[in-house]
């Protein structure tokens, strides 16, 4: 059986992977058309979040990859770690929906009192929640999961698709379609998948070690030897420049969530273009290649902020798929 694998970010990887893992003789081509570091999937730090009920299972099941990995190997290689942290807001429902998407999933999920909440914060809010869950570093996942897939003797190529039917007819059984921000178009024109755009600063204050997040629109996340500061949601952008009306405003609405973090130094700064798609597309089609010949299509794209959270146990879906062909 040969496998093509389109798009070589977090979903693509992780498909590789899990399918090499399923049908070892597989031969298995992953093409991506730019280098890891211009990928969305090269950004500092994913934290397990979960944005949409209906992909708990997926959810889960790459959390509980990351339970696996973190007990293995050592974090400064996997880029994935164990971290606490707290949720706040002034909308209590924002953050009961969160609690209904993912707190049997996580560890120690609870609401903080108006004690804790007055105690901790310097911006104290109505609710606040806190929970334990992995935290993802893409620098170093995203590498570590390639070394995982050339073990298995996957094949990288650096090569631009335009068409899947074309791609099926280099003698392909399987295409799957993880092109990220290209997918809608190679699927033949998903206008619901749309960009967005955000941008994270990286910051010099290794000794904060948690997450936190207000309203999720402000944020840090601990890396190995920095943090990550946040961000800006903007729908139906593409441009990756860091402004530097994007420096400012992050900037001012963390110092007033972090006032001990004003004197950092700013040490780098990311910005990537999320594939959205209100339902994230993952489903099986039996098509036909350029010369008339059936192949099997796997669409597997539109995780938004999620990649990180999903990918695994969409992956795994993946894998099932070509079992039941």
């Amino acid at each position: 059986m040969r496998v093509a694998i389109v798009g070589q970010g977090i979903c693509g990887i992780s498909s590789a992977l899990a399918i090499a893992k399923r049908f070892p003789k597989a031969a298995i081509t992953v093409f991506g058309d730019r280098p890891f570091e211009s990928t969305c999937s090269y950004g500092p730090a994913g934290l397990f979040r979960l944005d949409h009920f209906e992909n708990r299972k997926w959810a889960k099941a790459s959390f509980e990859r990351f339970a696996e990995i973190e007990k293995e190997f050592p974090g400064s290689e996997t880029g994935v770690k164990l971290i606490s942290g707290h949720i706040q807001s002034d909308n209590k429902a924002t953050l009961e929906g969160q609690e209904k998407n993912m707190a049997d999933i996580v560890y120690n999920f609870r609401w903080l009192n108006d004690r804790e909440i007055q105690l901790m914060f310097p911006d104290p809010s109505k609710y606040c929640i806190h929970y334990t869950a992995y935290c993802t570093e893409g620098i170093r996942y995203i590498p570590w999961l390639k070394k995982q897939c050339e073990k298995q003797n996957v094949e990288f190529k650096t090569q631009k698709i335009d068409s899947l039917e074309n791609l099926a007819a280099e003698k392909f059984d399987v295409v799957v379609n993880c092109a990220g921000l290209d997918a809608g178009k190679l699927a033949g024109g998903d206008e619901s998948l749309i960009p967005i755009r955000g941008v994270g600063l990286i910051i010099d204050a290794p000794f904060h070690k948690h997450f936190h997040y207000r309203d999720f629109n402000t944020f840090t996340i601990p890396m190995t030897d920095s943090i990550l500061v946040g961000s800006v949601r903007q729908p139906n952008r593409t441009d990756t420049k860091v402004l530097e009306e994007d420096r400012k405003e992050i900037w001012e609405r963390y110092i007033k969530f972090h006032p001990s973090i004003k004197d950092a130094k700013i040490i780098g700064e990311w910005c990537g273009i999320r594939p959205d798609r209100r339902y994230l597309r993952l489903e099986k089609m039996i098509k036909k290649d350029s010369n008339g010949k059936e192949f099997t299509l796997i669409h597997n794209y539109g995780h938004g902020g999620n990649g990180f959270t999903l990918a695994w146990g969409c992956a795994l879906d993946v894998a099932q798929f070509i079992e039941d062909s």
